[in-house]
Parts: C-alpha cells; structure tokens; sequence
C-alpha cells in the first residue's frame, strides 16, 4: 500500500475548491492510499470552513497569517515527513485532477525511481489545451506535482526567504537535478490549472519574470555563480530593453544585495 499525502495551500480560493478537492478524495483505491491536507493561508472567504464542513476526512490547518507557497507547503513537507507518506502531490487551489490521473502518477513513479518530479499534462478549464506556462516552460509547473518522499529527503524543502511565492518550483527541480534526479511529464495522466483569464499588473510581471527569474538563475547549483551572474548582467538589458521601465534596474540592485544569501543557499544544496 502506498500512501499519498496530497497538499492544497488555500488563499481566498472558494471559486475553485469544490472542484479541486473533489478530484482528490481522500481514501482507497487499490493499493493506494490518498489523504488530504490542507492549508489555509488565513482566507476571508471562509475557505477554511467550507473545506471543514464538506470535506471532513481532510486534515485543515488554519494559519493567523498569510505564510507564502514555500512556507504553507513546507508544512505540508514536513507532517508527510513526519507520518511516514511514500509520495506528496502538491495541488494548487485553482488545479484539479482527472478521474485516474493520480493512479497513474504514482504508477509510472513507481516504475522508475529516478523522477523527483512527475507532472500530468497541465491544460486549461475543459481540457481544450496546454496550460500557457506549462507549454513553454522547461519545468512543469508546481501546481501538479508529485514528489517522492525519497526525493524531498534528498533535495530539501522549498526556499522560503528568497522565493516566497514564485520560483521555488524552478529551484527546487535545478537542486533535484543537481543530485541526479529527473523531472517528467506522464501524458496520460491530466489536469487542469485554470488560471487563463486572469490579468497581471506589469510591475507583477516584472517582479515575477526578471527579479525572481534571475534569482533562481543565480541560485542554480549546475552552473558556477560568476556564469550565472553575468547571465543576469545580460538579462537585466534585455528586460529593461523589453519594458521600458526603470524598475528593473532597482530589482538588479535588490538582486545584488541578495547575492550573500544566494551564495548560502547554493552550499546549503549541494
């Protein structure tokens, strides 16, 4: 029997969560073993109680503040840890599964240890087409991941400090590469992240794209850091070019100052 420990971190997340949690029941099926944990990340919509009322078998745990993606999915880590879980499947509130899809996640794991992540094909409401990030993005998205135990052991948790919300899925696959693990896509197995309409500010965009992207350039441990740095020199031209705005060059002066804890981080992984 292999249990599964699946994680949803909730913010304000009411619109989607019948949808998500329901694709991920907790229970039996075979030889597998699903359980739900979930937490809130101190929601005003009362995510938290509709989770407690309608999904009861899911443990719930309600944090005073908004901790981040790292911080509310290192508590996740950690109690999979702790109660002795074969695999966790991270789950975005705004992600859902399709009947069988974790079934066969865990199956093809199964079949080759060597993954520290499996993805299922990540598409848009209605399975009408690739997700847009997941389309062009090397890394499968941490909205649909299954991670072996073995392998968080291995790896480590999520930076917390330098990637509180976006970018630690990046990180976490350069560190699972760097200890010869393998990130991979099951295309049987599919589900939906249904974020397709949704509109961003570009200071958003900017923060996002060129100050956490160059971070988890600077931190990736398969390249030396003197490469990475002037990599970043390069980028910083490029997306200032690219958005014509002068923040870019105020979060390359951010980047800068960061670069002690870059430099921590990169030892703390090896």
């Amino acid at each position: 029997m292999k249990k599964v420990l699946v994680i949803v971190v909730t913010y304000n997340g009411m619109r989607w969560l019948e949808r998500c949690l329901s694709s991920v029941m907790p229970g039996t099926t075979g030889d597998l073993q699903t359980d739900l944990y979930v937490l809130d990340n101190d929601s005003t919509d009362g995510s938290a109680d509709f989770v407690q009322a309608h999904f009861p078998m899911a443990k719930v745990v309600r944090s005073a503040e908004n901790l981040g993606f790292s911080k509310a999915n290192n508590l996740g880590f950690r109690y999979a840890l702790d109660k002795g879980y074969d695999y966790v499947y991270l789950l975005n509130q705004d992600a859902w599964l399709e009947e069988g899809a974790l079934e066969t996640l865990v199956a093809a794991a199964e079949e080759d240890s060597q993954y520290g992540v499996l993805s299922p094909l990540q598409m848009t409401d209605g399975f009408k087409e690739l997700d847009r990030l997941f389309k062009k993005d090397k890394t499968p998205p941490a909205a649909h991941w299954l991670v072996p135990v073995g392998a968080l052991q291995k790896v480590g948790l999520f930076e917390e400090d330098l990637f509180p919300l976006y970018g630690q899925d990046d990180d976490w696959c350069n560190r699972a590469r760097y200890h010869g693990l393998k990130i991979g896509v099951v295309p049987k197995a599919r589900g939906v992240h249904d974020r397709a309409q949704r509109a961003e500010a570009k200071e958003k965009i900017i923060h996002r794209n060129y100050y956490t992207g160059s971070l988890v350039r600077l931190c990736d441990i398969n390249r030396p850091l003197w490469e990475r740095f002037c990599y970043v020199c390069l980028f910083t031209l490029v997306k200032a070019f690219k958005y014509r705005s002068a923040l870019v060059f105020k979060y390359f002066y951010q980047i800068c100052q960061q670069l002690p804890a870059v430099r921590k981080h990169r030892a703390q992984s090896r």
